[in-house]
């Protein structure tokens, strides 16, 4: 198992598994001192500001309104469009979020270092490994992947916005040979197993008509697992292993994720047990986000990777329909976003950022009902992360750097944003200030553990 920390990798195989906290929530929300935690927490000023200024339709709901948990799982959220669950509206709307999730679909095949025939429109004969994976980082100029071998944890991850183009019909073929040479790489290499690779090899096999992909999904997983004597042995290994790493804030993601893995694979195998290993990761995480001392501490703004925390609590709690919790991560959430529309980090890092802005558009919309603040909250991130698409269909942070991963997780945010506004009222006046934390100047983005 390896853990990647940004850039960095380091072996990650013995770690004390840690007494799981079962302690009751504490039903409100704590206060905390300190200028740069208040400063953060009065983003949420922003959410008023800006729906009273936005011009968007007044809604009569209260502002308590944060939502409930939503009746399906998050898995079944993510899957309706493939299986038909929507109606006709939603591929008729939206025409900006499905051009901008085309053209990154394009960027991210033209990145991809290829092995079905030239996919990447670089020739036959080139200098990328040929694994059907990318690069965790490169530069907004490139055009292809470069001669390092790709990442195993990046497969999946991003596989899935190749696999939402498709989906929506926002991109053709090139999108679904994008989608099928990861899934080949995922045959290829058993390394190729982490959560978001079991999500994308359930939802390949139903695109491809393939149950193919799905078998060798189920293989990876049940390694994985079986090494660690089970999903609450795997569970406990990633969340103590994040706590070492001081990433705290990425215990829900990285746990959502499998949440997520198992509701795909019990869609796919019913009756095979995988729904208690989804309970048993959603409920490592609700136990520390209740705990008399938490790992991470949803309550806490100063947690690194504090906004993606509180993104993936939400897939946690959802699942368990653990009410209480889910309704408090959710205002938290919604009251930190930015007046323009993007979330930040943490309050350490308090400019917009374009990851923790996915991450949050992706599980409010993975577990949202439909209240009017969610729904107005997803609106304005999608405004704003339209207009920080680059020409070439990325979308390059302020350290002119980028990163593919990030591209995918935008673009699968607006695949679930599931937005048909007008254009004009989606696309901003002028290019927003989209940013993300430079890798060059040591600040980490995040990524599936491997």
């Amino acid at each position: 198992m390896q853990i990647s920390c940004g850039r960095a990798r380091c072996g990650a195989r013995e770690w004390p598994a840690r007494r799981l906290h079962r302690l009751s929530a504490s039903g409100s929300l704590d206060a905390y001192q300190g200028e740069t935690v208040m400063k953060f927490l009065g983003a949420s000023l922003g959410l008023l500001v800006a729906t009273a200024c936005s011009g968007e339709p007044a809604d009569t709901d209260d502002i308590a309104d944060v939502g409930a948990v939503a009746a399906a799982s998050s898995f079944q959220t993510l899957r309706a469009d493939h299986r038909g669950d929507r109606d006709d509206h939603h591929l008729a709307g939206g025409r900006a979020v499905r051009r901008a999730i085309g053209a990154a679909a394009a960027r991210i095949a033209a990145l991809q270092a290829d092995t079905i025939g030239d996919n990447a429109r670089n020739g036959l004969v080139d200098a990328d490994p040929d694994d059907g994976g990318w690069d965790f980082i490169i530069s907004p100029s490139a055009t292809e992947h470069t001669p390092v071998k790709s990442p195993t944890n990046l497969f999946g991850a991003i596989g899935l916005a190749a696999w939402a183009a498709v989906d929506t019909g926002s991109a053709g073929n090139r999108a679904l040979v994008s989608a099928l040479d990861a899934g080949i790489a995922m045959q290829r290499d058993p390394d190729i197993d982490s959560a978001p690779d079991f999500v994308f090899g359930v939802l390949l096999a139903e695109l491809a008509d393939n149950p193919g992909f799905a078998a060798i999904t189920r293989q990876h997983y049940d390694a994985k697992v079986a090494a660690q004597h089970g999903a609450a042995g795997l569970g406990t290994l990633i969340r103590d292993a994040r706590h070492r790493s001081r990433e705290d804030g990425l215990i829900p993601y990285d746990l959502g994720w499998f949440v997520l893995a198992a509701e795909a694979l019990d869609a796919a195998f019913p009756g095979a047990g995988y729904d208690r290993d989804a309970d048993t990761y959603a409920g490592i995480v609700v136990d520390d986000l209740t705990s008399a001392a938490p790992l991470f501490n949803f309550r806490d703004p100063g947690e690194g990777f504090y906004v993606t925390g509180l993104a993936w609590a939400q897939v946690a709690s959802s699942h368990l329909r653990a009410d209480a919790v889910f309704q408090q991560v959710r205002a938290q959430l919604l009251a930190t976003q930015h007046a323009d529309g993007a979330w930040a980090t943490s309050a350490a890092e308090p400019a917009d950022d374009l990851q923790s802005t996915a991450h949050a558009l992706q599980t409010i919309a993975l577990t949202d009902h439909g209240s009017s603040l969610s729904r107005r909250a997803v609106r304005r991130a999608t405004r704003w992360l339209l207009g920080g698409q680059a020409a070439n269909g990325g979308w390059p942070d302020a350290a002119h750097n980028e990163l593919p991963l990030v591209d995918a997780d935008i673009a699968l945010g607006l695949f679930l944003s599931h937005i048909h506004d007008p254009e004009d009222v989606l696309v901003p006046d002028a290019p927003s200030a989209a940013t993300a934390r430079s890798v060059e100047h040591g600040a980490a983005s995040a990524a599936p553990l491997d």
